[in-house]
């Protein structure tokens, strides 16, 4: 166990080393030309792969994560890219839906350092970054295991993340809403053309995108790059059967559905799976959507860890996730006194977030989290916008995000609904409580990716 985990924490600072001194630059993170030239040393193994290429503000990592459990039961070897991780590296890179081991990764990375270090001495931008290399580690991870069908969640944006070296058949773009306004533009019409960006000569695109305006300008550029593109609503559809759902595809209906992911709302990123995964694989079979839909689950979307008190954890990070998560637990949750337990990146919607979290909440316990990649907002910052919203409102400011958790649960009746939310990052840091890193680590060892 203990070498195991040293080779943990190794890969970890491995890869933390290519973090720069300030973090994250849009004007050089946000190009392709490192991670274009890193491919480009190892033999471009993007070009091998049978590609979905899932993008949007909310929603893309259970939809990438759903169409990967679809293709998986149809028996396709399937990769699956994520980020970012919320406990281990290990979750953003899997092979049929098992995270892969520690030492795999480790010796990929090993094999690619090299290159790594030849991009630094050669490329005006300096080294790839923490990102550039978790996504060419991925593709070599995939062309390794010989992956017949690669789901891909785009990182930021879309345009300039580094996934979009990667010549996909089908990219899906799951919704348009404001988010990272300060780097990708602070209107919905900005905000869908960088995602809109993803879209190449001759895909399938699959858009889940509600707005006029944004929809609008990805079929735009769909028709500028000669792909098909195909609307939710309006070329699918979602049909309701009781408890289960059916998605209707031109010619091909698929029914009785019911994702393992918790909310309605997962109806929608479900139905753009379906298609997504129908797209790249035609023949898709009833009961491969069913089970993969059935087996597809991401932790930290709506978690539930405990009961008496329940604790829900749930990485919603900006006012179109936040207002979903609180109307799924209000039907799943109607009468429950809610804690909220809370913290935010530097970059968000903190008003905006705080307005949908302050209207149940019995308690506000507002705190941080640890990450060397991003900054959170202060929580006296958060405490002052929360008073404005919700005088009354019981807040407190806790630093540590473990003590803030342990607040909560002390002062929660056993019917009562503990919510951890604002930042996957949070997320990530408390839900060692109830899954340590170190048990992670162990399993991911013992099993050889697990």
């Amino acid at each position: 166990m203990a070498d195991e985990l040293q080779r943990y924490r190794a890969l970890e600072r491995e890869l933390a080393g290519l973090i720069g001194p300030r973090r994250f630059e849009p004007a050089v993170n946000l190009r392709l030309e490192r991670i274009r030239h890193l491919l480009r040393l190892l033999d471009h193994p993007e070009r091998d792969l049978n590609a979905i290429h899932v993008g949007g503000t909310s929603g893309k990592g259970s939809t990438a994560a759903m169409a990967a459990a679809m293709l998986t039961a149809a028996g396709q070897r399937t990769g699956l890219y994520l980020s970012p991780h919320l406990q281990v590296l290990n979750e953003c890179y899997q092979i049929d839906g098992r995270m892969a081991a520690t030492g795999q990764l480790a010796a990929l990375f090993a094999r690619l350092r090299p290159a790594i270090e030849q991009v630094g001495r050669e490329n005006p931008l300096g080294r790839p970054s923490y990102f550039e290399a978790q996504t060419a580690l991925a593709f070599c991870l995939f062309r390794e295991e010989g992956v017949e069908a690669a789901v891909v969640e785009v990182g930021l944006g879309g345009a300039g993340d580094a996934t979009n070296t990667l010549p996909a058949r089908v990219a899906v773009l799951t919704s348009v809403g404001l988010d990272h306004t300060d780097i990708l533009g602070g209107t919905l019409e900005e905000i869908a053309r960088v995602k809109a960006g993803i879209i190449k000569p001759g895909q399938v695109v699959v858009s889940g995108i509600e707005q006029d305006a944004p929809r609008q300008i990805v079929e735009r550029r769909c028709a500028e790059q000669g792909a098909t593109f195909r609307q939710l609503g309006q070329d699918f559809g979602v049909e309701l059967q009781g408890e289960t759902f059916g998605v209707i595809l031109p010619g091909r209906r698929y029914e009785g559905l019911r994702p393992a992911l918790q909310g309605d709302f997962q109806r929608r990123n479900a139905a753009c799976a379906v298609a997504a995964a129908q797209a790249l694989e035609p023949d898709l079979p009833q009961p491969a959507a069913r089970e993969g839909l059935a087996r597809a689950w991401l932790p930290g979307r709506l978690e539930v860890v405990q009961e008496r008190p329940t604790v829900i954890l749930d990485g919603a990070h900006n006012p179109t996730k936040l207002r979903a998560a609180a109307r799924s637990l209000a039907q799943l949750y109607p009468v429950r006194r809610r804690w909220v337990v809370l913290a935010l990146k530097s970059d968000k919607d903190a008003r905006g977030v705080l307005d949908l979290v302050v209207r149940d909440a019995e308690q506000l316990i507002l705190t941080t989290f640890s990450t060397a990649l991003w900054e959170a907002t202060p929580p006296e910052a958060l405490a002052e916008i929360a008073h404005t919203l919700a005088p009354d409102l019981d807040v407190h400011i806790v630093p540590d995000p473990l003590r803030a958790v342990e607040q909560a649960l002390a002062a929660a009746g056993p019917k009562d609904l503990v919510w951890v939310t604002g930042s996957l990052y949070l997320v990530g840091n408390v839900r060692q409580v109830w899954y340590p890193l170190e048990d992670i680590v162990r399993y991911l060892g013992d099993r050889k990716g697990g």
